[in-house]
């Protein structure tokens, strides 16, 4: 696991941001995988992307993040009903 100092004392673990989240739902989108593959690496994209949203101090970059929810959800679904 990645760490960024922000002190000399404490050590917060590197986060990734929504639009890096954002890049890596849409490359999976875009991979050739099997359903239970592609389940799988979705589960752990939104619990990814869950956790840096509960994890933020600042109610806008939650809400960014709640946001990428909210689109990896109805993108996610939407992909499901096509195949």
């Amino acid at each position: 696991m990645k760490y960024r100092y922000l002190s000399r004392r404490s050590l917060l673990p590197l986060r990734r941001s929504a639009e890096e989240l954002s890049f890596a739902f849409s490359e999976l989108l875009a991979q050739p995988l099997s359903r239970p593959e592609a389940a799988a690496r979705f589960e752990t994209l939104w619990n990814e992307v869950n956790n840096a949203a509960q994890s933020c101090d600042d109610s806008d970059a939650a809400f960014t993040y709640i946001a990428l929810l909210h689109s990896m959800d109805q993108r996610w679904r939407f992909l499901r009903s096509m195949n």
